[in-house]
């Protein structure tokens, strides 16, 4: 393992940003997670942060990005070539969690599945009620004050075409009813994991810069954004 997968993550070891996450998904309408909340769980202080958010899944704390390059080649590092990103109240501001839907807020759909990450900020003292189409405008749109951004959505703001018009995979976006998320702290990047065409079709494995987009400057021209397409 890399210094740079090291340095990557599945989830937030934070108890207490983890059920603040939790809280989240619960409350995106699931049966499953409805069935969840009636088991008891000891010795947690949880809260409800965010309502609205349809087919709530992957959860993460964005976390801190390195400013400097480590060893074994993690190139780039986001404070350096992207610091506008993961200033305060930015879509990667450290303190912020990434949340998966299958929803793409009002923006319009490209191939596949819709669905979307979402930045939310945590810290306020209220429930955050998303409003369904604040992201109609297709690009990293921001709501109730800035608390709730668009990341990336499966539209065609975020095709793969954008940064990489010679991948085989043009016509698809980086996220696409997302299913689980690893960010990469070393480098900078967002890994989604996707199902764009459900449960039984071929999914996805992304990286994306900043942006949203899949990664510009890809080291496979012909993938493109480091994306793969696998059968189910």
């Amino acid at each position: 393992m890399s210094i740079c997968r090291a340095a990557s993550k599945f989830t937030i070891s934070l108890p207490g940003i983890v059920v603040l996450a939790a809280g989240v998904a619960v409350m995106g309408g699931d049966a499953a997670w409805q069935a969840a909340r009636a088991q008891g769980i000891s010795q947690v202080k949880a809260r409800v942060v965010a309502t609205g958010i349809p087919g709530a899944s992957a959860i993460s704390q964005v976390g801190t990005f390195l400013n400097v390059a480590p060893p074994m080649a993690c190139a780039n590092p986001i404070p350096t070539k992207f610091p506008s990103y993961i200033q305060p109240g930015a879509v990667l501001d450290p303190k912020r969690i990434l949340v998966g839907s299958v929803s793409n807020f009002g923006a319009r759909r490209s191939l596949g599945q819709e669905g979307s990450f979402l930045s939310i900020d945590p810290s306020g003292p209220g429930i955050l009620k998303i409003p369904p189409n604040f992201a109609q405008s297709g690009d990293q749109a921001s709501t109730l004050g800035g608390a709730v951004q668009m990341f990336s959505a499966n539209s065609p703001h975020w095709l793969n075409s954008v940064n990489n018009p010679s991948a085989f995979t043009v016509q698809y976006t980086g996220v696409s009813n997302p299913l689980g998320l690893s960010n990469n702290n070393a480098f900078g990047r967002i890994w989604p994991a996707n199902a764009p065409f459900g449960d039984n079709g071929v999914g996805s494995s992304t990286i994306l810069d900043p942006t949203g987009l899949p990664l510009a400057g890809a080291p496979n021209s012909s993938i493109g954004g480091d994306r793969s397409m696998r059968a189910a």
